[in-house]
């Protein structure tokens, strides 16, 4: 067994990375853009009390293959699976967020139309045994509303019309998604998708949604935390290393009985959140944008279908916002050193 994690440096690829070594699982991570010492330093801090599981982590390390690679060229990724013949799953992260996809078109089409392509083209021509890619809970639409009651947790088979949407993002997810069951239905591929609500933990460092990270972060290092948003605003949370081991597990699992899960996560009022963050940095600063009624987003997602699929429930709101608060001040101390 050898997993390709692409976009494997990133915010959550850097920690399904580190979910693999703690698991002793052969990867190969790939990057447009590689940030080696960023997902050695979370592996390497979690563990920094235990001499004897930081020993078997970097030794995961040093026999892990890190390349560069552009998702969107095929010709680059035919040549990984040429090099690396005993690759048998993939999981696919490589993605250009909301703010990159409208900035520049025509690279958000390549790197997240093309660049999925490639990645359902090399399941089938090598036959490997699972691809799960990220999709999100941006196909759900920009509104809650569409779904009529408010306290209504989306499940997986719910839709909303092209009307309800706001990013492009979330189109080319479902692109994405409906191009997957063509190939697990014309070509026997075994593809599953995820759709993660708002992701949050320590060390984002690029995208629209930074607050997800720093909403925590910076009242862990004293500094005030702004909300672009209504302190009423209620969104669905997840913690990064929970994403990292529901990837994880969806990849592993023999047989799957769906195509398309939510990570689900917990639904809480921006207040909400910050009273969360208080809880632990009583003196947290913080303030809102009162101009804003609302993400655009939706407010609440069934996560059921997952939980029975792998037998994993995340970690309450106040044990993520506390993990990232000390993961915060852990990495703080280790620059002031």
């Amino acid at each position: 067994m050898k997993f390709l994690v692409t976009g494997g440096t990133g915010f959550i690829g850097a920690r399904v990375v580190v979910n693999l070594w703690e698991r002793k699982i052969p990867v190969v991570v790939a990057d447009l853009n590689l940030n080696i010492e960023w997902t050695r330093q979370i592996a390497l801090l979690k563990h920094q009390k235990d001499t004897v599981r930081l020993a078997e982590i970097q030794q995961q390390i040093d026999q892990t293959t890190f390349i560069n690679l552009d998702v969107s060229n095929t010709e680059q990724v035919n040549e990984v699976f040429v090099k690396f013949k005993d690759i048998t799953h993939i999981i696919h992260l490589a993605y250009l967020m909301s703010a990159e996809v409208e900035a520049d078109h025509h690279r958000g089409a390549s790197v997240n139309m093309l660049g999925m392509i490639n990645m359902f083209d090399m399941v089938v021509n090598h036959k490997l045994s699972r691809l799960i890619f990220a999709s999100s809970e941006t196909i759900y639409g920009a509104n809650h509303s569409a779904y009529g009651d408010e306290n209504y947790a989306v499940k997986e088979e719910d839709y909303c019309s092209l009307d309800d949407h706001f990013y492009t993002y979330g189109v080319m997810k479902m692109l994405n998604e409906f191009t997957a069951q063509k190939y697990i239905k014309n070509k026997g591929a075994s593809i599953a998708a995820m759709r993660p609500p708002i992701v949050y933990g320590d060390g984002r460092m690029r995208g629209s949604v930074l607050w997800a990270c720093e909403f925590a972060t910076n009242p862990a290092l004293g500094k005030k935390a702004k909300l672009p948003f209504s302190k009423d605003a209620r969104d669905c949370w997840i913690y990064v290393d929970d994403v990292a081991e529901q990837f994880v597990r969806l990849a592993l699992k023999e047989k799957l009985n769906h195509f398309a899960y939510n990570n689900g996560g917990h639904s809480v009022t921006a207040e909400e959140l910050m009273q969360t963050v208080q809880l632990i940095v009583p003196d947290a600063e913080y303030e809102f944008d009162e101009s804003v009624s609302r993400t655009a987003l939706i407010d609440r997602c069934d996560s059921s279908r997952l939980e029975e699929e792998i037998g994993f429930v995340p970690r309450s709101l106040e044990e993520g916002v506390r993990t990232q608060i000390e993961e915060a001040r852990n990495r703080q101390l280790q620059i002031n050193y």
